[in-house]
């Protein structure tokens, strides 16, 4: 039974690197055409902006914002949001990069590359995490050391093995968390709720 389950998290493991880079492409092949500079710029832009946070060290703050906006044809920014934020001042950070990007966008013909959504992987050095971004700033903090993705697992089924149902949800939203386009999490976090 071991083997089956491990067998398949290694398969949702490789459709989830799959995805993620068909998703990156698109994403780099989109603002290639869009920002001045390309995809390269756009990233240069995002870390002289962006920055860990001393809180967001301090509490091990790993995970992956979705940005999502608009960029017309005509350059006018819209519709920002962020799905999964992660707060302890990160989020204000991505607010000052976004306004940032005012005028640097190429004007286009076509209204399917006004739509961006980017993920952006928020992790502290030396913190294993499956999670994967477009935009990947890792922060390095001195003297914490933060919790994997596998330690998290293990909560997660200790918990339900022992019917403490509250518990192993808590480590799975974690997780969603860390890696919100990961399936798998959502597949245990649904067969947990109707148990």
């Amino acid at each position: 039974m071991i083997f089956v389950f491990t067998s398949l998290i290694a398969q949702t493991d490789t459709l989830s690197f799959n995805i993620n880079e068909s998703r990156n492409k698109n994403i780099r092949h989109q603002l290639d055409y869009r920002f001045k500079g390309g995809s390269g710029s756009f990233e240069r832009v995002f870390f002289a902006n962006v920055e860990y946070t001393k809180e967001a060290l301090s509490a091990c703050v790993v995970g992956t914002v979705i940005l999502s906006f608009t960029v017309d044809c005509n350059n006018n920014l819209g519709d920002f949001r962020m799905r999964n934020p992660m707060h302890y001042g990160l989020n204000e950070k991505l607010q000052e990069f976004y306004k940032a990007t005012e005028g640097q966008w190429n004007s286009c013909t076509d209204e399917k590359y006004a739509r961006f959504e980017i993920p952006i992987l928020f992790t502290v050095e030396g913190t294993q995490t499956e999670a994967s971004g477009f935009i990947v700033l890792e922060g390095k903090a001195s003297g914490i050391k933060c919790k994997s993705d596998a330690y998290y697992l293990e909560a997660y089924e200790k918990h339900k093995s022992k019917g403490k149902t509250k518990r192993a949800l808590d480590a799975l939203d974690v997780l969603i968390r860390r890696d919100p386009y990961n399936l798998h999490y959502y597949d245990l976090k649904k067969e947990l709720l109707t148990e």
